[in-house]
């Protein structure tokens, strides 16, 4: 069958275009913006925590820029337990999310830096150096397995939050309180509080069923986590009491899996930039807690100087016992700390 000339060049136009659009794909392909990838991201606290209205959407919003819409992040809640965040994550489960160090006892032991007492400052000014010195000292001795640090991080000023009015920590012996894991252990068994250890999340339950009568927490708990409907009491240590690390992870084989246009935005946010962000997160949310306290009835009290002096000496020990457990992972942990404390602006 002969073909006409009119049909040869609607042939040979729909040729030209489909090559064209070929080539067009190969390039975005190339780009990384013909690929979408949507990261699931897990988080084990709910919707009101500051992770989840605020740094999880940031986060979105700059994949999305810089790969012109086609990586991108999706939130996903329940996926396992706060201590089993980091098994998630690595296995596969989800692609990115963030952990509690203290949670996984034995994994993590260099991050402790970042919790020990009488070390001042925000959650911003702390998790900057915490970063910093991640990176110079403490990822030498390769405690993440199968994941990426994206950014190491804390939460503000830990506090000591109340039923009844504290104005000394010789009130705290015997008093069941709520810590937290890592450093907070230490702390609370120097204080010779009755600790009693649940995640973040069963809190609020647990203060309401009488098993703890106060718990150790940042301002922003407060209204995270409601707390200030239990607790009227607030003990704040101006010196630094205790703080929290947490690591935001991504899964090793979904890094490496993606296109090199897509590794450039996510390096383009990780690191200090990255747990900068973070930090002013949590300085913002420990605002908001406050702010959301004081209206609910929570009263604020500062420890006197000497009772400041008796935190410092009876928490002494902490120090030692934790630069100890970092060297035996292979790091200097004197100059780490050294490091840490210098980067603390």
């Amino acid at each position: 069958m002969k073909i006409s000339n009119i049909t040869k060049s609607v042939l040979t136009g729909v040729s030209v275009i489909a090559i064209s659009m070929g080539a067009s794909i190969s390039s975005a392909d190339a780009a990384g913006h013909g690929n979408k990838k949507v990261l699931k991201a897990s988080s084990w606290a709910g919707p009101k925590h500051n992770m989840n209205y605020a740094l999880f959407p940031w986060i979105n919003g700059q994949l999305k820029s810089c790969s012109g819409n086609s990586l991108s992040l999706k939130v996903e809640y329940g996926l396992a337990p706060p201590p089993a965040q980091y098994d998630t994550i690595r296995d596969s489960v989800a692609d990115m999310g963030w952990i509690v160090h203290g949670y996984t006892p034995g994994k993590f032991v260099t991050t402790k830096i970042a919790e020990l007492p009488g070390i001042p400052g925000n959650a911003t000014q702390i998790s900057v150096a915490f970063q910093k010195t991640w990176e110079k000292y403490l990822s030498k001795a390769k405690e993440a397995k199968g994941i990426q640090i994206l950014g190491s991080f804390v939460h503000g000023p830990g506090l000591l939050n109340t039923k009844k009015p504290i104005t000394s920590y010789k009130q705290l012996k015997g008093m069941k309180l709520r810590v937290g894991g890592g450093v907070a252990n230490a702390i609370g068994k120097a204080l010779g509080v009755a600790g009693v250890n649940v995640p973040a999340p069963k809190v609020y339950e647990t203060i309401a069923s009488g098993v703890a009568d106060g718990v150790m927490f940042p301002m922003e708990t407060m209204f995270a986590f409601k707390v200030a409907e239990l607790v009227k009491h607030t003990f704040r240590n101006p010196d630094g009491m205790y703080t929290t690390s947490f690591g935001l992870i991504m899964n090793s084989k979904t890094y490496n899996g993606l296109t090199s246009a897509h590794k450039k935005c996510v390096d383009g946010i990780r690191g200090v930039p990255m747990s900068r962000k973070i930090g002013g997160f949590w300085d913002a949310a420990d605002a908001l807690g406050e702010k959301e306290a004081i209206k609910m009835g929570v009263k604020i009290t500062e420890p006197n100087a000497a009772e400041r002096a008796y935190y410092t000496k009876i928490t002494s020990k902490i120090e030692a016992n934790v630069l100890a457990q970092i060297s035996k992972r292979g790091v200097d942990g004197k100059a780490a700390l050294a490091f840490f404390k210098s980067q603390i602006k």
